[in-house]
């Protein structure tokens, strides 16, 4: 009776607490609504009017754009507004996933409803995403006409581009796991899923550079491009899954990661968050920053330890002898959280150096 009682226990305790891969992508896109908006609560407090950096309203709209009050409303009842919506399909998808996962032979019906409702869920919240929020929806229809100006405009479109990036893992899991619902799942389709943001972004700068001759945006561009042998090696790595060359393949891998990692917090410090210096941040000017120095600091140190998480998880597992190898420290998924996490970061010190261009540098 009583390990009856603490199966029970663990058994509802893992509907609270476990996340189901493909329902992980609609818990972190939640999870993202939350952070933009405490990212604007944040530059409130701080006396800081993005709204003067961002477009808020589509071109050639007559309205004025937001104000950063009226914007982090607007993201709040948002924010609200999804996470009422997303709740109790989340638990009920949770349910269904542990009842396939202890129950032998499961029903087809259930297991037809743990494949489709993640599935429901992602297009209920891009639905309501794209009618509710007209700028998205416009740049959504022109991702790869970026328009370089005016700069609040190309800011919106980069932090939409930029932010799909970091979803590229969820979307994997996602896309592998949604395709059930057509029985087999599609062959290597949802790499090229989460090759699709990055494709965006690699074609956005070459667009810019071919609009403004800027040699920067090559370098960006090979930045986003050093993407594509990480996902080459994945594929390669599953097609030799049980070949002598698999390990070797996940080697080469690693150290494209490694080159990957460093490019891009290279590029977020420096280019993206224009900081030069270590000891005065922005060497040129003695007014550069709005923040106090020691949050810049910690945002390089927590930039630099997030992307590089991959790492020091493959060099704690080498650690742990004779254990199974794991791509997490903590918990299935870290990585991922992490990601969104670290991107919020990236947008708070990259639209903070756009209002320095716009107003401090001057």
């Amino acid at each position: 009776m009583e390990k009856s009682d603490a199966n029970s226990k663990g058994f509802y305790l893992s509907i609270i607490f476990n996340v189901p891969a493909p329902q992980r992508f609609n818990v972190l896109t939640v999870l993202a609504l939350w952070i933009w908006t405490w990212i604007l609560r944040f530059f409130s407090l701080n006396n800081l009017d993005i709204s003067q950096v961002l477009l808020t309203r589509v071109p050639h709209d007559i309205r004025p754009g937001y104000t950063l009050t009226q914007l982090h409303r607007s993201a709040r009842n948002f924010a609200f507004k999804i996470t009422r919506i997303i709740i109790p399909f989340h638990f009920i998808t949770v349910f269904f996933f542990e009842y396939k996962n202890v129950t032998e032979g499961p029903l087809k019906n259930v297991v037809f409803v743990v494949y489709f409702l993640p599935l429901i869920q992602s297009m209920i919240i891009t639905w309501f995403i794209l009618k509710d929020c007209h700028i998205i929806r416009y740049c959504v229809k022109r991702c790869l006409l970026i328009e370089p100006s005016p700069r609040s405009l190309r800011n919106t479109y980069i932090l939409l581009s930029d932010t799909l990036t970091s979803f590229a893992k969820p979307l994997i899991d996602f896309t592998l796991f949604s395709s059930l619902i057509f029985r087999e799942p599609f062959t290597h389709f949802d790499l090229f899923v989460a090759l699709f943001p990055v494709l965006i972004r690699l074609l956005q700068c070459l667009r810019e550079y071919r609009l403004l001759h800027d040699t920067t945006l090559l370098f960006n561009a090979l930045k986003y491009s050093c993407n594509l042998p990480i996902l080459f090696c994945t594929w390669q790595s599953r097609v030799y899954e049980d070949s002598i060359d698999s390990e070797k393949l996940r080697h080469i891998q690693r150290w494209f990661m490694l080159l990957n990692s460093s490019y891009t917090f290279f590029w977020d410090v420096r280019m993206d968050w224009l900081l030069d210096s270590l000891s005065s941040l922005r060497s040129k000017s003695k007014s550069a920053v709005t923040f106090k120095r020691r949050i810049y600091h910690a945002a390089i140190i927590i930039d630099f330890v997030l992307r590089f998480w991959w790492s020091w998880t493959h060099l704690f597992q080498n650690l742990k002898f004779g254990t199974t190898n794991t791509d997490y420290l903590f918990f299935q998924g870290e990585m991922q959280y992490l990601e969104v996490i670290r991107r919020g970061l990236w947008v708070i010190f990259k639209l903070e150096a756009e209002y320095y261009i716009k107003f401090t540098s001057k």
